[in-house]
């Protein structure tokens, strides 16, 4: 397997990584991996390693390496180089991080994608104090005049926006947008395809679980512009006309949904797993659909589904 460099990767020196130290760290490792839609490439002091998003580390070759060779070597670091080769994240460690990856990821992911200011809250004690401060300063002598309007604030400068194409289910779209909306609210809000659903907004429930260059990708967490270029499949495209895909069929034989709104991703993810041909017991199943969550408890029917279509893919 070479590398892909249509695809985020994500470089990191880490000097006493092994595969085994971080074995309990792995699940967490190839969650934000997923959710960067990227590919990981580890250096050690005792050899390197690759790891995507739904694969087993294994060692990596030469083409792999390549890159590597901008980190430096001292120090443990990690780097996020995007598909066109700019450095989007880059961290060095001031201490080991070889039991800390996930953390490392999950500062790239904040980083690159959290564009959200912060909530600003108060407790019932501090919201009383403030009520009372402002009814005192309100009685004080000349309070009572109106006070000068203060000037206006200067407007805000307008994002630039980007002319971004997308392929999404084998046409292309063309699309005027900000570029830090996301491939779910590009998909949502500028072409219609609402199939694709909006949960949590923060890559953990997997409601928004896309296809990207064959892989499953939180959409949410994927800026659109960085899909420019790349295959999207969404559960819009799957049946083939009025002809349903196998998995969306074995859905509704065996009920495997109640509210129904989880339903398009754990479609989309199911779909990518038997493509993939990771998971052949329930056990691994359940494995490789952990990041997509069903408030309704139809795992057990999810589970049955997607084995009885695993014939007919």
């Amino acid at each position: 397997m070479g590398i892909d460099v249509r695809r985020p990767r994500v470089l990191a020196v880490i000097q006493s990584w092994t595969p085994t130290l971080a074995a309990r760290e792995l699940g967490v490792i190839r969650a934000h991996l997923r959710g960067l839609g990227a590919e990981l490439t580890i250096a050690a002091a005792t050899g390197a390693w690759w790891i995507g998003p739904d694969d087993e580390p294994r060692p990596a070759d030469a083409d792999e390496l390549v890159a590597l060779a901008s980190l430096p070597r001292d120090r443990d670091a990690v780097m996020v180089v995007d598909g066109a080769g700019s450095v989007r994240f880059s961290y060095t460690a001031d201490g080991p991080l070889a039991t800390s990856l996930g953390a490392a990821l999950a500062a790239a992911i904040d980083a690159l994608y959290a564009t959200r200011p912060p909530r600003v809250t108060f407790n019932r004690r501090e919201w009383a104090l403030a009520c009372l401060c402002t009814g005192f300063a309100l009685s004080l002598p000349g309070c009572q005049r109106k006070a000068a309007a203060p000037p206006p604030p200067p407007p805000a400068p307008a994002p630039r926006e980007l002319d971004v194409v997308l392929q999404v289910n084998g046409a292309q779209r063309r699309l005027r947008i900000d570029p830090r909306v996301s491939l779910l609210d590009a998909l949502r809000e500028r072409l219609s395809l609402t199939g694709t659903k909006k949960g949590c907004d923060h890559g953990q429930c997997g409601a928004c679980t896309v296809h990207l260059d064959g892989r499953r990708v939180a959409s949410c967490l994927v800026l659109a512009v960085m899909a420019q270029g790349r295959p999207i499949r969404t559960i819009e495209g799957l049946a083939d006309g009025e002809r349903l895909h196998p998995v969306q069929a074995a859905f509704i034989e065996h009920d495997g949904f109640q509210c129904g709104y989880c339903t398009p991703g754990q479609i989309m993810s199911a779909v990518a797993l038997l493509e993939e041909g990771h998971a052949k017991t329930d056990d691994q199943v359940r494995e490789q659909m952990s990041g997509n969550l069903c408030r309704c408890g139809a795992y057990p029917n999810i589970v049955a589904a997607i084995q009885a279509a695993r014939t007919e893919v």
